[in-house]
């Protein structure tokens, strides 16, 4: 990977870090990402995350 790319993707990895996030939007992120289903379990091949999140609803 090229230098600049590196720092690219190291600029906006801190942007995305810093920005403020509600629930809503984590949520809706996750599910586009096919990771959280409709009512907001872990699909299939994620199945194993739940064993380390904590949900707060």
């Amino acid at each position: 990977m090229e230098t600049n790319q590196v720092k690219l993707l190291t600029s906006l990895a801190k942007k995305i870090k810093s920005e403020k996030k509600d629930r809503a939007k984590v949520v809706a992120s996750l599910q586009s990402a096919k990771i959280l289903t409709k009512k907001e379990n872990f699909t299939g091949h994620y199945s194993n995350l739940k064993k380390v999140v904590a949900v707060a609803k």
